[in-house]
């Protein structure tokens, strides 16, 4: 099956494409479910957004279907996948396509897991919790490096190329959570004492920050 994708690489670059949009459709349904109840439960600071890459979190709020930046970003990469395909020796065809494929299903997956969550969440949860970016990043990290040691064991039993490409994917992803947490302030030693006392005085994070 994989080899057909390879045969045909516009199909292939079209299916990037689609990935790359869903991917940003699958956060605009987070943030509209967080907008609308999840919220009252969760937020993060100094910076209030459920997106990751810090060039696409001031659109977010705006819900766009398509987001302009977004998509000729997704056309880019579809566009340089069919190219890639047909100028790389075939011999790393597979692996190439498990790789950039593989970016995009494991943010997918996380994008509907925290959507499924939010959706639960709109009962039996009580209380709220505030998240540092750079925690968030961390642990956000942390799920991507355990989905990649989990997709290396079941490529070395496998032996497949193409998931071995998307082990690679999965250890990209945390290695950027890492690179993207250095844009955020650090976290003041005084944080977690400050977060209890405004816990108990109802204050808000942005006051501790």
């Amino acid at each position: 099956m994989v080899e057909w994708f390879v045969d045909h690489p516009i199909v292939s670059g079209f299916i990037t494409i689609l990935l790359m949009w869903s991917d940003w459709l699958l956060t605009i349904a987070q943030e509209k479910e967080r907008a609308e109840h999840y919220f009252e439960h969760y937020q993060s600071y100094p910076t209030n957004t459920i997106e990751g890459h810090p060039a696409f979190q001031s659109s977010i709020p705006k819900r766009q279907l398509i987001n302009p930046k977004h998509f000729m970003a997704a056309v880019a990469i579809g566009t340089v996948v069919s190219i890639m395909l047909m100028i790389i020796p075939r011999m790393w065809c597979e692996l190439f396509l498990g790789y950039v494929w593989g970016l995009f299903v494991i943010v997918d997956t996380q994008h509907l897991s925290n959507w499924l969550g939010y959706r639960a969440g709109r009962q039996g949860i009580h209380g709220k919790l505030w998240m540092h970016q750079r925690t968030g990043y961390l642990v956000q990290s942390g799920r991507y490096c355990s989905i990649a040691l989990f997709l290396l064991v079941l490529s070395i039993l496998s032996g497949s190329v193409v998931i071995y490409g998307v082990t690679i994917a999965g250890f990209v992803s945390s290695l950027r959570q890492l690179i993207w947490l250095k844009r955020i302030p650090k976290i003041e030693k005084e944080d977690a004492l400050l977060g209890i006392q405004n816990t108990e005085s109802t204050a808000t994070p942005e006051k501790v920050v």
